[in-house]
């Protein structure tokens, strides 16, 4: 282990653990490593105390988890494209014994004529290239990496998001601290309105969210 830390290997990843949102998650290499700044989407999320939830990419179902932990009563759907991913999501979820519906397939791809009360999403937005990119190798780079620009997951849920969302319903998504202004472009081309930035607990903008006309 100490061999393993002194290549850079994240301690979370050593120890198989990470606590988000007062969870004691299951972690290992098939997933990112689930990060204080995304407890901002979650806050976000609980505040709108919605029916429904889809989280899109869940990962080791951190979002989703603390969701349907905080909000019992709420169906809380979850996909991910990565069936080694979603093997650990659904750890997570028997551990904790909380029930989430876990679905393989990219994006909206498992939802199919479903609609929802609220979409959330931490999807890649890590542009190729990016300088940061080799402090995290040791994460699966399809967690991170999308595109040019970061946004090319971003502008792949913004257009479809409107079909899968209830009449005023919002879509949350986390992105990178320059892309706010790009993602509320993507939102709007989509023609959702409302349209607005919220910081994370260090003031960087972190999420940004549209909601379909009621």
């Amino acid at each position: 282990m100490t061999e393993k830390r002194k290549s850079g290997m994240p301690v979370a990843y050593l120890l198989g653990r990470r606590e988000f949102y007062g969870l004691d998650l299951s972690v290992d290499p098939s997933v990112l490593i689930p990060r204080p700044e995304t407890e901002s989407l979650v806050d976000l999320a609980i505040e709108r105390n919605p029916g429904s939830v889809l989280d899109l990419g869940t990962g080791s179902g951190a979002v989703a988890l603390a969701l349907k932990f905080h909000l019992q009563e709420t169906r809380v759907v979850a996909t991910d494209a990565d069936l080694a991913a979603l093997q650990m999501a659904r750890r997570n979820a028997t551990k904790l014994n909380l029930d989430v519906e876990f679905r393989h397939g990219r994006w909206f791809e498992p939802v199919a004529g479903e609609r929802f009360a609220l979409i959330v999403s931490n999807p890649p937005y890590v542009a190729l290239g990016d300088p940061h990119l080799p402090a995290l190798r040791f994460e699966p780079k399809s967690a991170l990496q999308a595109g040019a620009d970061g946004l090319d997951a971003i502008r792949e849920i913004a257009r479809e998001a409107p079909a899968h969302l209830l009449p005023g319903a919002w879509l949350l998504l986390e992105h990178g601290w320059d892309q706010d202004k790009a993602v509320r472009d993507l939102l709007a081309d989509a023609g959702l309105e409302s349209l607005t930035t919220w910081p994370d607990l260090a003031g960087i903008a972190r999420v940004s969210g549209g909601r379909l006309q009621s």
